[in-house]
């Protein structure tokens, strides 16, 4: 066999990553264990449109015609049961699941209480206002909290 077997005198090289990719690994890095610690951003805002009033009145309308066929009880409201709609800043009318979201939370620390506590521990407190230059838990300082930028 020539040149030799499979065995005995390997060889090895070095790959050198560039400073400026080192840096900026070391930076995503950081900015991730951060991230990652902001935990659920809840969504308070409208999730679904209230109706208006010409679809109510249909509602209403197709309830009056099925009463009178005796299909419906003549004093039904085609809107009971729903709830009230939010009116939100830009005028829109909707209904937000944000409030059903913080009750399904108080009700886990209620029954809860441990699991709730160890899950909330894993992430920054949501209601503290970050500090001027403060460093996040990775030591990320934000920019807009950095007048130097970065870290």
């Amino acid at each position: 066999m020539a040149g030799g077997g499979g065995k005995g005198g390997g060889q090895t090289s070095d790959t050198k990553i560039p400073k400026w990719l080192e840096d900026a690994s070391i930076e995503n890095i950081g900015r991730a264990s951060d991230v990652q610690k902001m935990g659920y951003m809840p969504y308070y805002g409208p999730d679904v449109a209230a109706f208006n009033s010409m679809q109510k009145q249909g509602m209403q309308s197709a309830m009056d015609n099925a009463s009178y066929f005796g299909l419906a009880d003549p004093k039904q409201n085609a809107m009971a049961g729903m709830p009230q709609a939010q009116t939100f800043d830009n005028g829109m009318q909707g209904y937000s699941s944000g409030g059903l979201y913080d009750q399904a939370v108080a009700e886990l620390a209620q029954r809860r209480p441990g699991q709730a506590a160890a899950y909330n521990n894993l992430f920054n407190d949501p209601y503290a206002a970050p500090q001027q230059g403060a460093p996040g838990p990775g030591g990320y300082v934000p920019p807009e909290y950095n007048p130097m930028g970065g870290r």
